[in-house]
């Protein structure tokens, strides 16, 4: 959306272009939850995943990883500063409230991926297990469902869908928060073998 220098739209045909089975949506909900548990390093891991399947052949797959690394430091800063500047990378308004909510679901789907997939150390899991973290896992699992509603009028699908997105906009900046701790101690024990 507004705080992001890449367009939704081309990320889309970036993706597709080099074969990726990911959206942009998703794709950035993966940056997101690899952000709270990994900082920094999340990025070399998240692009592993969303290119697993893709045919790295063409400069295509260079752009679009060019692209993703913009999104990644954009959204870092975002959730560093810590002053309620983070925004989802979703579709503009102007596409149907089906769309948008698709992508809202897929950026749920991508987000879990990115907090549970990979290595998940005890403190990790202890993490991931207690309030609040394990009911808004569970909100974002139903919202990867989410559908519109065509017996409710579009004022108030749209008003749903921002209560949403409001809702997992802020659930997301409580997970960094409260994975600091674990996310420090990760970058230190890695900071170490660096240096060993």
């Amino acid at each position: 959306m507004t705080k992001y220098s890449i367009n939704f739209m081309d990320l889309e045909s970036a993706l597709d272009a080099c074969g990726s089975s990911w959206h942009s949506a998703q794709a950035h909900g993966l940056l997101c939850g690899r952000l709270s548990v990994l900082g920094a390093y999340a990025f070399s891991v998240c692009v592993e995943q969303i290119f697993d399947n893709a045919a790295k052949e063409s400069g295509q797959c260079n752009e679009c990883e060019s692209m993703l690394e913009s999104i990644f430091k954009d959204t870092w800063l975002q959730l560093v500063e810590r002053q309620s500047e983070f925004e989802l990378f979703l579709p503009d308004d102007d596409l149907s409230i089906d769309d948008r909510t698709d992508a809202i679901s897929q950026w749920c789907d991508g987000f879990l991926h990115g907090l549970v997939t990979g290595q998940r150390p005890k403190k990790l899991k202890e993490n991931l297990n207690k309030d609040p973290i394990d009911s808004i896992i569970k909100d974002f699992l139903e919202i990867t469902r989410a559908t519109t509603d065509t017996d409710t009028n579009c004022e108030d699908n749209e008003r749903a869908f921002n209560e949403i997105m409001e809702y997992i906009r802020v659930s997301v900046q409580l997970i960094y928060e409260d994975l600091a701790e674990f996310r420090n101690d990760a970058t230190d024990q890695k900071n170490n073998k660096a240096l060993n």
